[in-house]
């Protein structure tokens, strides 16, 4: 077929996004400095922090992937008493399990956001602290721990809302196409909020935020045979 499949063109426009966003921060750095400042007030700090809403928006995004990550347990669980939720395969909460475990477990906490060395926007001296800013491909020594490149939570929310599209296309007998979109919508709303909330807070830099979306989407699409049927896979 001209042009290759849909999930040919998904893996061309991520590998365009990656790269796109990776020459953008190279070639404009201060960008996450200008986007920053715009939720920073002298003297105030990024108030936005100590928001009732805030914290509401940051609990929610966690709560909703704690539920999902609970929710593939037990469908793990009852697949082994050969009962499943909502008709859902076993293979798909695996692929949701390993997208968590993989994606904002290892490679976002424990190798990159221990080791880049990048600091919170919070930290650094355009805003107030003491360190350094440094671009977001530039590994640094600023930072400790629990560095701000890429954002946890931010990948977390990426995950939930790629685990909830992928759930629901497997709901069996399938929804309605409307009551797909309308959940699917609902996934990529919950990431967008709770990843702006780490940004108005400065806790992270807009680009710790994309990268940590783009990683996860790309470890997605590499998981991704485990969720389809053996035959779609036999198929591909």
């Amino acid at each position: 077929m001209p042009g290759g499949s849909p999930a040919d063109a998904l893996v061309r426009a991520l590998a365009v996004a990656l790269i796109g966003t990776a020459v953008l921060f190279t070639a404009a750095p201060a960008l996450d400095l200008a986007v920053s400042a715009l939720f920073y007030r002298p003297g105030a700090g990024f108030w936005r922090a100590d928001l009732a809403l805030s914290a509401a928006v940051r609990a929610a995004a966690w709560r909703l992937s704690e539920a999902m990550i609970l929710v593939a347990v037990a469908g793990l669980v009852l697949a082994a008493a050969r009962r499943r939720i909502a008709g859902i395969a076993p293979r798909v909460w695996g692929f949701v399990l390993l997208l968590y475990a993989l994606g904002p477990g290892l490679l976002v906490n424990l190798l990159l956001k221990s080791h880049w060395g990048r600091a919170r926007p919070a930290d650094v001296a355009e805003f107030g602290g003491s360190l350094p800013f440094t671009p977001p491909l530039v590994v640094s020594d600023a930072c400790a721990r629990n560095c701000s490149f890429v954002s946890g939570e931010a990948a977390a929310n990426a995950a939930f809302a790629i685990a909830l599209a992928v759930a629901i296309r497997a709901v069996r007998p399938p929804l309605r196409p409307a009551a797909v979109a309308a959940v699917t919508w609902a996934g990529a709303a919950v990431a967008l909020a709770g990843s702006f909330q780490r940004i108005a807070t400065g806790r992270h830099f807009l680009s710790d935020v994309l990268f940590a979306a783009l990683l996860v989407a790309a470890l997605a699409i590499l998981l991704a045979p485990l969720a389809r049927p053996p035959a779609a896979r036999d198929a591909a």
